[in-house]
């Protein structure tokens, strides 16, 4: 009966001689040969060069300069202002736009801002009033000259009763933005009213009978 021997199996090998104790036997007299010529060569120290032989009594420049000195001055140069930078090319691509790219780029950023005081509206009607006005700010990087976003945020600080910086708010949309917005004059109302000051209070009804006579 024939077998057949698979290759897996062949053991030969094992009756060759072996090539491991060759291999550990030539690194052990390359290490003890390392460790002999080690121990004949003396540690060599590295000398600080002497910058003062070329000082005299008459001449006090120096003609070297330390490597440290020079890693440091290195180190310890100005680093490109990347912001200014990108401010600039920003600014010199408005400067090439053309109008219609300008009103199409205006649109885009009424559109984002539209976006985020609608994400406003609504963490104001769950009071939560911190996060409607951080919305409300997001939305005023896109649009700084929207009346609703800064009548709105100053509602959300009157809850809050932070009554002057609602004020803030408010004086800006009737001074620089629109003098005639109602709803302004009525909530610059009603703060001077919680902060019981009736002059002021009384100024601000007249404001919004003369921008809005019913």
């Amino acid at each position: 009966m024939s077998t057949t021997k698979h290759s897996e199996f062949n053991e030969d090998f094992l009756r060759q001689p072996s090539q491991v104790d060759e291999i550990m036997k030539f690194l052990a007299d390359v290490s003890q040969a390392n460790k002999m010529e080690g121990a004949k060569k003396e540690p060599e120290t590295k000398k600080d060069a002497d910058i003062s032989a070329s000082v005299t009594e008459t001449s006090f420049l120096v003609s070297q300069r330390l490597q440290g000195a020079s890693k440091r001055s290195k180190s310890t140069s100005k680093k490109p202002n990347y912001r200014a930078n990108m401010n600039q090319m920003t600014f010199m691509r408005q400067i090439d736009m053309t109008d219609e790219q300008r009103k199409q780029a205006r649109e885009e950023r009424v559109r984002v801002a539209t976006n985020f005081r609608r994400l406003g509206n609504a963490e104001y009607r769950r009071t939560n009033f911190d996060k409607a006005i951080e919305y409300y700010t997001r939305g005023l990087e896109y649009i700084n000259d929207s009346p609703v976003l800064f009548v709105n945020r100053s509602l959300c600080y009157i809850k809050k009763r932070l009554y002057s910086r609602a004020l803030i708010d408010l004086n800006h949309v009737l001074n620089n933005l629109d003098g005639c917005c109602l709803r302004a004059w009525l909530y610059k109302a009603g703060t001077f009213k919680r902060m019981n000051n009736d002059a002021g209070f009384e100024e601000c009804i007249d404001g919004a009978l003369d921008s809005d006579p019913f």
